[in-house]
C-alpha cells in the first residue's frame, strides 16, 4: 500500500493503488483548501484550481500523468504542482498542500519529511 507523506500536516497516509489524492486528504481531515477554495471549489471536478499540491517526492511517476484538464490549468504553474482532484496515487509520495501559500518554514519541513524512509 502506498503512503503519502503530508508535509504541512506533518501525517503519513496508507492509501490504495490508485486512490485520488484529493478524496485522501479529505478523507484524512487535512486542509487542501485556502479561502477561496474552501468557500468555492468545484467537488473534485477540475475546474476551480483550487486543490493544489505540490510533489516533493524526486519520483514525479509517484502519480498518475497530467490529465489535459492539468496541462491547460496548470501551465503557467511549476511542474511539480498537481491538482489533487485529478491524480491517483501509484506509489508513495511527498506532498505540500496549498504550495501557493507555504509556511515560513516549509523548505525545512520539506527537507524532514524528505529525510525519513518511504516505502515505495
Amino acid at each position: 500500500m502506498p503512503i503519502v507523506r503530508f508535509v504541512r500536516e506533518a501525517r503519513d497516509v496508507r492509501c490504495q493503488y490508485g486512490e485520488n489524492l484529493r478524496e485522501i486528504a479529505l478523507r484524512e481531515g487535512m486542509q487542501l483548501y485556502g479561502f477561496k477554495g474552501a468557500i468555492g471549489n468545484c467537488g473534485g471536478c477540475g475546474q476551480c484550481i483550487t486543490c493544489f499540491v505540490s510533489v516533493e517526492s524526486e519520483n514525479l511517476g509517484a502519480l498518475s500523468q497530467r490529465t489535459e484538464v492539468e496541462k491547460t490549468k496548470l501551465r503557467n504553474r511549476p511542474d511539480k504542482w498537481r491538482l489533487a482532484c485529478q491524480a491517483s496515487v501509484k506509489s508513495s509520495l511527498v506532498v505540500l498542500t496549498k504550495p501557493q501559500s507555504p509556511p515560513p518554514n516549509s523548505q525545512q519541513l520539506i527537507e524532514e519529511a524528505l529525510s525519513k524512509v518511504l516505502p515505495k
